[in-house]
């Protein structure tokens, strides 16, 4: 049963102390810097060619929720039920990046430690490899394969023992991956797992075998046990995206698959979730630690780092400021999940809870003033049906951010209109290509979009689009775009 916390209204305390040398003077305060603000008149409610086309599409106007400011003005541009908390599906996520970076910094990295518990002597391991995870949002196959490489590089060879995966670094209780819509093995419903590899996803190469007349599926890594009755269709014609959405039904050491596969398609990687996360980097480190010439015969073991153990090799991560544009520009909800575990350690200490980053990200928001009452943050990537923002809460969070030292990080994270991530393909040959920084939210019944714009003329906005409804996907898009477009003519 998932658990919903409400921010509303916490009174927080965050204390500063600074610490000089004693002969040192301290530097003077810098100057706010002096704006010239443009003034507004009064803020408009809609656009009249916005309502008419509400109202020619049936799309009511307490479903839409609008907050559009100038930044170099004294109030906002457009107010459209601006107050009311909304689902903000994934644009979420940027109230979780802004706050891992305000607590973290961008150059905050993870770690994944190697332990030893036993005798290593030539090359030997005579006992067990413990490898304990920090929550690294990123540990993804190139880094887990560099990662085994130095255990080599570091004596480690022939593994006589078990490998230990210590994951007490958060403390989540039972999660249930179907919770959210009843699709455990979808990738967006990975769990979180202080050593999570490859965002917990299996990947599963489909080839075209024209000759027998059937597609081929192989699992990397290789799940032992795994009993994969192909049911997948060869089918002529071109490549569509229907062709990359097969079905995954698991039940036990069965797993079902069925849909169609074109032979146009060639060769690809499908992704799916079907083992625990230590089952998941148990068969990941086999298979690698083989193919890098290692020798390794034990069992899956989980338990913690002990007195005794000896610390024999730390990975360290992307950092944060690299790590939030996978996030951000394509929408990763267990990385979003990591960084507010992470924020909460920072915050509260280990281990992590989901209530802690609750917390940490109330701490943010209230040392920049945004009123945060009537907020619903449940697990930081917007993947849930209790998550609430309001449009004016998230549009003052950008205007914070962009007056922040931060703000570049911030913003280059988000996807460019036109251009990549999650909005590769809008407005790609229009004059907005290329103009806005924005984050994308999409549920079903629930779309939204918010960030920054570079108008036509030169200005630079905050816009933020919520829509709740059961036309949000449909005429909703069509409206969005809309209002992205008279945006970019002010």
């Amino acid at each position: 049963m998932l658990k919903t916390v409400y921010i509303i209204g916490l009174s927080l305390c965050a204390c500063v102390m600074g610490v000089f040398a004693a002969d040192a003077e301290p530097l003077p305060a810098p100057k706010p810097a002096e704006l010239t603000l443009i003034r507004y008149q009064k803020p408009i409610d809609l656009p009249d060619e916005i309502r008419a086309m509400m109202e020619k599409s049936g799309i009511p106007s307490d479903h839409l929720s609008v907050y559009i400011r100038d930044l170099n003005a004294d109030a906002p541009l457009v107010l459209h039920n601006d107050k009311v908390a909304r689902n903000p599906a994934s644009t979420m996520k940027l109230v979780t990046t802004w706050a891992a970076l305000k607590l973290l910094g961008p150059a905050y990295t993870w770690k994944t430690e190697s332990w030893l518990r036993g005798e290593l002597k030539d090359g030997v391991l005579n006992g067990d490899l413990i490898l304990k995870g920090y929550g690294d949002p990123f540990l993804t196959d190139e880094s887990f394969r560099e990662m085994l490489h130095d255990l080599q590089l570091k004596g480690v060879h022939d593994i006589r023992g078990n490998l230990i995966i210590d994951n007490s670094y958060f403390h989540l209780g039972k999660q249930d991956p179907a919770a959210f819509d009843g699709e455990p093995t979808k990738i967006y419903n990975a769990q979180p797992a202080a050593l999570m590899f490859n965002f917990q996803a299996n990947r599963f190469l489909f080839e075209a075998d024209e000759a027998n007349k059937r597609v081929n599926i192989t699992p990397f890594p290789a799940i032992p046990g795994l009993q994969l009755d192909n049911q997948v269709t060869l089918v002529k014609g071109g490549c569509g995206k229907w062709h990359y959405q097969p079905t995954f039904a698991q039940q036990g050491q069965t797993v079902k698959v069925t849909g169609a596969y074109s032979a146009a398609c060639g060769k690809n990687f499908i992704m799916r979730v079907l083992s625990t996360p230590e089952e998941h980097v148990f068969n990941a480190f086999r298979d690698v630690w083989h193919s890098q010439g290692g020798v390794f015969n034990g069992k899956l073991q989980t338990g913690q780092v002990q007195a005794g153990d000896t610390l024999l090799h730390s990975h360290e991560s992307r950092t944060l400021g690299e790590q939030i544009r996978f996030v951000n520009k394509w929408s990763n909800n267990v990385m979003a999940r990591h960084l507010m575990l992470s924020a909460g350690i920072k915050v509260m200490g280990e281990p992590a809870t989901a209530d802690k980053g609750r917390v940490a990200i109330a701490r943010v928001l209230e040392a920049a003033g945004i009123d945060y009452k009537g907020m619903v943050v449940e697990n930081g990537s917007g993947l849930s049906r209790h998550a609430r923002l309001s449009a004016r809460q998230l549009g003052q969070l950008l205007e914070a951010a962009w007056r922040d030292p931060y703000m570049p990080e911030f913003m280059a994270s988000m996807p460019l209109l036109g251009e990549d991530g999650t909005l590769a393909s809008r407005f790609s040959k229009e004059d907005l290509r290329g103009r806005s920084h924005m984050k994308t939210g999409t549920l079903r019944d629930a779309t939204a979009i918010a960030g920054y714009m570079l108008t036509r003329s030169g200005k630079r906005l905050v816009v933020v689009l919520q829509h709740n409804g059961a036309e949000a996907q449909g005429g909703g898009r069509r409206l969005q775009d809309a209002i992205l477009k008279w945006a970019f003519e002010q």
